[in-house]
């Protein structure tokens, strides 16, 4: 079985179209606050130049223009993200312009482009869920020179040895050289103290395989993830962080996971998008196959509560009584709540996959060891029942909510995933009666 992380985060639907006189200076109304906008460098070749230093990113304010942070990010022909290139280069049709969507604001008339903007081109994001009716609009604009440089402080920051990913919500810390977390804070500003709830994150994965006439079942932990940083690009909107990957097993088979792992980090949230590959020879062998994926809290997390979709008004989970939860139908999403913030985990599989009746439990117990700890997180369950080989799809985020968890408070950030944003690009023409502003403003 091998796997990559593949590069997508936002699945778009961009088009082209005339703005229409009677839609210009709506107001913003869409009230997505966690997800980023990515905008395939493919829809910018219009432009007259194409080095990102001569573009900005702005919104409009009662009918003014402000800049937004945004960041250009580099693909290679394989779709890798460029993590040890310059903050600027020339983008080709592979590249990316990202953004967040709470950053985007109301529409604006091209009369009140300001003189400055050379080419404009606007950008609409749109909520798809039915009744949600949400719209916001920025606008990117080319300079023939490039303007002063923004002195704008990235949402995320990462230590020199790329270990540690700050921001005003959440910390987490990587282990050394392996694929798992140390540490996780919810930040004071995003309803935690900023103090260490994890013990460390867990991962585990038991296939049983037919070989020779015999059953043979092999294990793996975090431990067996060996990882090469091949580097972190930081901008203002996101870092990514990548790493080649691969589980340490040995000779025996040597079709196991392994490629490059991925981990985006926005002011919000970390998203983690993966492609998993099944071959056929490894189907046939399959006998079973047990994987988990957790969270080990410390026990002076305690006490917390756990939230999915069949416990809504959660399970309280204290020292004296650690509780045991074993849920093998089908949960998209869990949260833990608790003085120490809230935090939900979405996970995201194929629908092909659902139809054949995999599914992702739940799972809640204590740590094996007597530590005091608790473990929380996904199953895999019944992955005996793939039925095509292939690449799949796959998807993981964690996302801090500023507030503890009530019943439909999951309904926004699972949007990230259910119903990714809309995005349609225009190129209107600005009029004779723009204005002139001043220059920090275009």
């Amino acid at each position: 079985m091998a796997f990559r992380i593949a590069p997508a985060v936002v699945a778009l639907l961009i088009a082209s179209s005339a703005a229409g006189a009677g839609e210009r200076d709506a107001a913003r109304t869409l009230r997505r606050a966690y997800d980023p906008v990515v905008v395939s460098t493919a829809r910018l070749v219009a432009f007259p130049g194409r080095r990102t230093e001569q573009f900005r990113l702005f919104r409009f304010d009662d009918g003014r223009p402000v800049p937004i942070r945004h960041q250009f990010d580099a693909r290679d022909a394989g779709g890798d993200v460029i993590v040890d290139g310059p903050a600027d280069f020339e983008f080709d049709r592979d590249d990316e312009l990202v953004f967040m969507a709470a950053d985007a604001g109301d529409r604006a008339d091209p009369a009140d482009w300001p003189p400055a903007w050379e080419r404009a081109m606007e950008i609409e994001v749109t909520d798809p869920r039915p009744g949600a009716g949400g719209r916001a609009w920025a606008y990117l604009a080319w300079f023939r020179l490039p303007p002063p440089p923004l002195a704008f402080a990235p949402y995320v920051t990462v230590d020199p040895g790329a270990r540690r990913v700050r921001s005003a919500s959440y910390d987490v810390e990587y282990a050394d050289a392996r694929n798992f977390f140390t540490a996780i804070r919810v930040a004071g500003t995003a309803g935690g103290p900023g103090e260490n709830i994890l013990r460390q994150s867990r991962m585990r994965g038991s296939p049983t395989l037919s070989l020779f006439f015999k059953k043979v079942t092999l294990d793996f932990t975090e431990q067996n993830s060996i990882i090469q940083l091949d580097g972190v690009r930081v901008g203002p909107v996101r870092a990514v962080r990548r790493a080649r990957l691969k589980i340490d097993l040995g000779a025996l088979i040597p079709d196991l996971p392994g490629g490059v792992a991925y981990t985006y980090h926005y002011r919000d949230a970390y998203l983690t998008p993966s492609r998993v590959r099944f071959s056929s020879l490894l189907l046939r062998a399959l006998r079973a196959f047990r994987f988990e994926n957790l969270l080990e809290f410390l026990p002076t997390a305690l006490p917390l509560h756990f939230h999915d979709a069949t416990r809504p008004d959660g399970v309280e989970v204290t020292a004296a009584s650690p509780q045991v939860v074993q849920s093998p139908e089908d949960h998209e999403w869990w949260v833990h709540s608790s003085r120490a913030g809230t935090m939900l985990h979405a996970f995201t599989i194929p629908e092909r996959w659902r139809e054949w009746g995999v599914s992702r439990g739940t799972t809640l117990r204590p740590a094996p060891d007597a530590s005091g700890a608790v473990a929380v997180g996904y199953t895999l369950e019944n992955m005996t029942r793939l039925k095509e080989a292939g690449s799949w799809e796959l998807g993981q985020a964690s996302i801090v909510l500023s507030r503890p968890f009530r019943p439909g408070d999951e309904e926004e950030p699972l949007a990230l995933m259910r119903a990714p944003l809309l995005i349609e690009v225009r190129w209107p023409e600005p009029t004779p009666r723009a204005r002139s502003v001043s220059p920090a403003a275009g």
